[in-house]
């Protein structure tokens, strides 16, 4: 009895003792342990202190469209509002209550006397310059109509659309001769981060690039303008639909001296109006917002021979 015992233990032990072997080959042993490689982590670049706004005093109003639906919040203009403050330049906003002839144009009040009209001595308070951020809603003719006369009578127009928001903005830009391209520009070899976060280096002469070295944006978009562009990315930036290699460029003006458009709202709130000139190009849009329109006539050809492609 015992005998037999021991023999099925003996077996039980050879089964198991079969499996391991069958299952496991032999002892593992682990490999040397490597340090990791850190070279190839790209390292955010860091906002920097050192910029100090240097501007002269103006008068003005600059009124901001809250009309459309617009995809901001009013605290993403912190920055550019107070460049804007500083330079003794009025701020207000555009509800869908008001009227926009009446702010951009005015109106004269006539008050019937009889069978005279009599012309009310009011001086109507309108916008000098206008500025429009990714709206949602088209614009109508009529309003498309407004805003043109506003700009033929030396209004300052400013457009801004960022390929992360929705926008309508080709209702209007269109009339200018602007394109803001259904795109965004990456850049596989020197970004910040992220490949959609582009640095641009090349600029044309204008009020606008004036002491820029270089900036950043963060998802931008490139602009096809009639009147040329002011930005130029580099050979190794890239549109995600764009495939000729013309400079894509994603500051750009109109074909009047008096409406510029740029592809990207981040670079100019906090921390991003920090990184490399962004401050500066803030200061340089709030300088141009704040002189007279007749002071662009001189820039328009410069911008012109800048464009590419």
């Amino acid at each position: 009895m015992v005998k037999r015992i021991a023999i099925v233990i003996v077996v039980i032990l050879v089964v198991l003792l079969g499996r391991w072997l069958f299952h496991y080959s032999g002892f593992y042993s682990a490999p040397p342990s490597e340090m990791p490689s850190y070279e190839h982590i790209a390292v955010p670049a860091a906002p920097t202190t050192e910029f100090s706004d240097e501007y002269g005093e103006g008068e003005g109003i600059i009124l901001i469209d809250l009309a459309h639906d617009n995809a901001f919040d009013i605290e993403e203009l912190n920055v550019l509002t107070s460049r804007l403050v500083s330079r003794d330049l009025t701020v207000k906003f555009l509800t869908e209550e008001d009227d926009l002839e009446k702010k951009l144009l005015g109106e004269e009040e006539v008050e019937k006397n009889g069978d005279q009209e009599e012309e009310l001595e009011e001086e109507l308070v309108v916008a000098d310059a206008f500025i429009i951020i990714c709206p949602r809603l088209d614009f109508s003719e009529e309003e498309r109509e407004t805003i043109e006369k506003f700009v033929d009578n030396e209004g300052k127009l400013l457009l801004f659309a960022d390929p992360t928001r929705r926008s309508k903005m080709s209702s209007l830009s269109l009339r200018f001769g602007l394109i803001f391209e259904p795109d965004y520009l990456y850049n596989m070899k020197e970004y910040d981060i992220n490949y959609r976060n582009i640095f641009v280096t090349e600029f044309g002469e204008h009020a606008i690039t004036k002491h820029l070295e270089k900036i950043a944006f963060y998802t931008a978009g490139s602009i096809t303008s009639a009147g040329g562009g002011l930005a130029f990315v580099d050979d190794n930036t890239f549109s995600s639909v764009i495939e000729t290699r013309k400079k894509l460029s994603p500051i750009a003006l109109a074909r009047e001296p008096n409406v510029l458009a740029v592809y990207d709202l981040t670079f100019m709130t906090e921390p991003y109006n920090g990184i490399g000139d962004n401050s500066q190009l803030i200061s340089n849009i709030a300088d141009w917002l704040a002189s007279p329109a007749e002071e662009e006539e001189e820039q328009e050809e410069p911008a012109e021979s800048n464009e590419k492609g």
